[in-house]
């Protein structure tokens, strides 16, 4: 039985750190949503030659996202909680669980221990008896030893009787008692199962993604594009070179090729929600019109890919976030031009719905 419980106990544990995991991961993405709609508030702000509509517009749109954010941070919050409240239960039952196993055992022993009592009594007894008869023709006052203590022991015998009754409805109890902490810890157990099977199913869809996107893009992985798996995620990044030239948000026809590609591995997957990030060097860009600075830059190259990706008309267009960061999440940190080359890149983050893992924890 205590094995049982060791094991039960270590793969509830593993599928808290599951759930933990996934909860890193919505962190994550909640963080980066913040930082997108920050930057893309700021730049508009800064930006002389935006229309006043337009403007307002944006500050619309940006006031929506905070508000989204706000919610999906309480969503997380309240996640993180009841994971906790889940495990505690657990624990509790289980150790209520091995408390009364040990209970049960203990009046194990003790009605074994009267039973053996009462055979005992109930063997001097019959030898009394046997003495009673073979004395009728002695004296009376041996015969009314004999009887005090044959009462004496019938006495004893019946109190004995008594204590052996009342161990075995103590123990009905604490029986009734461990199988409903039983059927309480099973239930739990299957809940956190059910937990396991649907993180291991979006990892599962990862795998499966990430397959499908190498055999769709080999063909580009030696002009700059290269496809990695990193915190529960699908990282396409695609260098400056592959898609854009030097300053400027124009797609090339190879760029293009590749996003057509692309979008043809996430359409048949809509389960997988997209996040297109551009960013830039630290090289200064001092421009005019509608490209100013760097920030601009990383901006207008995010929006120039994921409108090629909606050209696929499968994808729908609330799967996809755009985000410009700037120079200020390099690749590399050192300032050489082969650092400069790695940090100017767009990179496509993709990540598996979480609805179903979020529909069980609600419901427990």
């Amino acid at each position: 039985m205590n094995k049982y419980l060791i094991i039960k106990n270590k793969f509830a544990h593993k599928c808290v750190i599951n759930v933990n995991d996934n909860h890193k991961i919505l962190r994550a993405m909640i963080s980066k949503l913040k930082i997108f709609f920050s930057i893309a508030f700021s730049a508009f702000i800064l930006s002389s030659c935006v229309p006043l509509t337009q403007f307002t517009e944006l500050k619309k749109k940006s006031e929506a996202y905070e508000k989204t954010n706000a919610e999906l941070k309480n969503e997380n919050r309240k996640l993180t909680v009841e994971v906790n409240e889940l495990d505690g239960k657990i624990l509790a039952l289980q150790s209520k669980l091995f408390n009364l196993e040990k209970e049960q055992k203990q009046l194990e022993q003790t009605k074994k221990k009267l039973e053996a009592e009462n055979q005992r009594l109930q063997r001097e007894n019959n030898e009394l008896n046997q003495q009673i008869e073979l004395l009728k023709a002695g004296s009376s006052e041996e015969i009314t030893g004999l009887l005090n203590e044959l009462q004496n022991l019938q006495e004893g015998l019946q109190e004995r009787e008594n204590k052996v009754k009342e161990a075995e409805e103590a123990l009905k109890i604490r029986e009734e008692e461990l199988k409903l902490t039983q059927e309480t810890a099973a239930r739990q157990a299957s809940e956190l199962q059910k937990l396991q099977d649907a993180l291991d199913n979006q990892k599962e869809v990862l795998s499966s993604l990430k397959e499908k996107l190498n055999q769709s893009l080999r063909g580009f992985y030696n002009q700059g594009l290269s496809v990695h798996e990193k915190n529960g995620k699908i990282y396409v990044s695609m260098e400056e070179k592959l898609l854009f030239r030097t300053g400027s948000y124009n797609l090339g026809p190879n760029g293009q090729e590749a996003l057509q590609n692309l979008a043809g591995v996430l359409g048949a997957n809509p389960d997988i929600n997209i996040m297109v990030e551009g960013h830039t060097d630290n090289v200064p860009l001092n421009g005019a019109g509608q490209i100013k600075d760097n920030w601009d830059l990383s901006v207008m190259r995010a929006t120039a890919v994921a409108k090629i990706i909606l050209e696929n008309t499968s994808i729908d267009p609330s799967r996809i976030t755009t985000a410009g960061r700037s120079e200020y999440v390099p690749l590399d940190e050192a300032d050489t031009p082969e650092a400069r080359r790695k940090n100017r890149r767009t990179e496509i983050i993709l990540t598996p719905n979480l609805n179903e893992v979020l529909k069980l924890i609600e419901t427990n």
